[in-house]
């Protein structure tokens, strides 16, 4: 009976197809595959959640000149709130082209805002399908309050086989008939906000109070463990090399989101200056007082403060900073699975003022700024050339130009400014917007260019496609022709078979007296042009 209604709801076009990839045809050109835009609505059934991946397209049938890289992971791996050519798999790939001009480099970045380790799981069978040369994961943050997580509104509960099997369904039309009238019944009894009145965070989380080592604690570690180590036996199953990353977080510029309070914080200031040892043991369980401790010392003893805003973030209660023991599974997994392993947090600790992740690299509580994301996409960069899977790096480009040729807009520079200045007036940054909306009530009568164009694109007056060409000739005209260039950079991502683009390019190489780059840019061009 089973059988019968799936065939029948198959021929009448009934539910989603939530393949991974969806073909693209061009025409005059070979068949291409790029994400599926629908396929968010499988792991966000009972919001109004709409996905903001990226769209990368890539050939159907691979060539022997590809080398091919899939990246796994949420919104970091997007590239929230910069996307576009402010992402790290875009930076990876803007230098990889350029370093092996020869090839056709692909990285395919298949990151969905707000899901975790059933997500990376449940595409890794199609991942494997496209036949990569390499995958790349940054993921963890997510893995108590991302899509099915142990403490999301959504949760199943905390048997990740059990979890699994559910997602397996889930490509079924009966079973997608079955759970539609679930989530009618369940959205009927629903009371608290969506995400048309709030911050996706707030929508995503069940249990705002997950203590440190408590049961729902553990059962996220064992969500994230028993999923991993499940993706990385596949990969290896099929002789698939794997990078992880280790994950990193701002510690020194955001305080805890829920902690226990402080009963007299008057007093606690008190004996802190004074060096009383009972501000140290209140800070041993309060977060809150953990991180006081930490920016006092700051500019007092500096072990003492790096030691107490970790602390300060291993026991916040609201998870949306993955804890320690997360990264330490990441280590142990790449070890067992033989995986090469990046240590992103020691990567931008090095980089980071006093030896602590703050402002200086994240835009918030996990995601960087424009830095942070190059330093993540030159790490990448570096263990990719360390693990001699490509070949001969004869055009290895370093740290230092690569850095002066990131391929992001000012424009979409600005427009992720505005997403973080806005987010930070919602919750959980200021708890008392708990069931509402940060108001977008910016006006620039006298703005630059670009913040009047980025506040066109967040407040969608304009599409993102016609700013760019608006702002190219613009940049052409005005003679900034290192602005023109990163807009031609950042469309060429969008729209890889448009020619025009690539001879934008070229030109403004030239004009920049670029060669090596003109010529890639204008070989490019003829390539597409034939």
């Amino acid at each position: 009976m089973i059988l019968i209604i799936e065939v029948i709801l198959r021929i009448v076009g009934y539910g989603e197809n939530y393949s991974l990839f969806n073909k693209v045809s061009i025409e005059g050109k070979p068949d291409y595959l790029e994400m599926n835009p629908m396929l968010a609505n499988k792991y966000f059934s009972n919001t109004d959640f709409n996905s903001d991946n990226q769209f990368d397209l890539f050939l159907k049938t691979k060539t022997d000149s590809t080398f091919r890289i899939f990246i796994q992971g949420a919104s970091t791996t997007v590239g929230f709130p910069f996307y576009r050519g402010g992402s790290f798999p875009r930076m990876l790939k803007h230098r990889l082209a350029l370093t092996f001009q020869e090839k056709n480099i692909e990285v395919i970045n298949t990151g969905i805002t707000a899901v975790n380790s059933y997500t990376l799981w449940d595409l890794t069978d199609q991942i494997i399908e496209q036949q990569p040369d390499l995958v790349i994961i940054y993921a963890g943050h997510n893995e108590y309050y991302g899509a099915l997580g142990v403490g999301a509104s959504g949760s199943l509960g905390s048997q990740p086989s059990l979890v699994r099997a559910y997602l397996s369904l889930k490509d079924f039309r009966f079973f997608q008939l079955l759970e539609k009238g679930y989530v009618w019944i369940a959205n009927a009894r629903h009371t608290g906000p969506d995400v048309s009145e709030t911050t996706l965070m707030e929508v995503m989380v069940e249990e705002q109070r997950i203590p440190l080592n408590s049961e729902v604690y553990r059962n996220g570690i064992k969500q994230f463990t028993s999923n991993l180590e499940q993706i990385l036996a596949k990969y290896k199953g099929h002789n698939i090399p794997v990078i992880l990353s280790t994950l990193v977080s701002n510690e020194k510029d955001i305080k805890p989101f829920i902690s226990d309070s402080i009963k007299d914080e008057k007093a606690f200031n008190g004996v802190l200056e004074k060096g009383d040892l009972k501000a140290h043991e209140l800070a041993q369980s309060n977060a809150l007082a953990a991180y006081k401790i930490g920016q006092y010392h700051l500019s007092h003893v500096l072990d003492t403060a790096k030691k107490y805003l970790h602390q300060a973030k291993e026991l916040d209660l609201l998870r949306f900073r993955a804890p320690e023991e997360i990264n330490k599974e990441i280590e142990k997994l790449a070890l067992k699975y033989n995986c090469t392993l990046v240590d992103m947090r020691e990567v931008f600790l090095s980089h980071s003022p006093k030896g602590i992740i703050g402002n200086e690299l994240m835009t918030e509580h996990v995601h960087p700024n424009i830095k942070g994301y190059f330093l993540m996409a030159d790490a990448f960069y570096e263990k990719i050339n360390a693990s001699e899977l490509i070949g001969k790096w004869t055009n290895y480009i370093a740290f230092e130009e690569a850095y002066e040729d990131i391929p992001v807009t000012k424009i979409d520079s600005m427009k992720g400014k505005f997403i973080i200045e806005d987010l930070k007036k919602s919750w959980p940054y200021d708890l008392s917007m708990a069931g509402k909306r940060a108001q977008n009530n910016r006006y620039l009568p006298k703005g630059t260019y670009e913040e009047k164009m980025a506040l066109s694109l967040y407040t969608h007056v304009a599409p993102w496609k016609e700013v760019m060409k608006q702002a190219y000739n613009k940049y052409y005209v005005d003679e900034e022709y290192e602005k023109a260039l990163h807009v031609a950079q950042s469309l060429i991502f969008e729209y890889p078979e448009e020619a025009k683009l690539y001879q934008w390019a070229g030109e403004m190489c030239e004009k920049l007296n670029m060669k090596r780059k003109a010529t890639y840019y204008f070989a490019k061009y003829n390539q597409l042009k034939m």
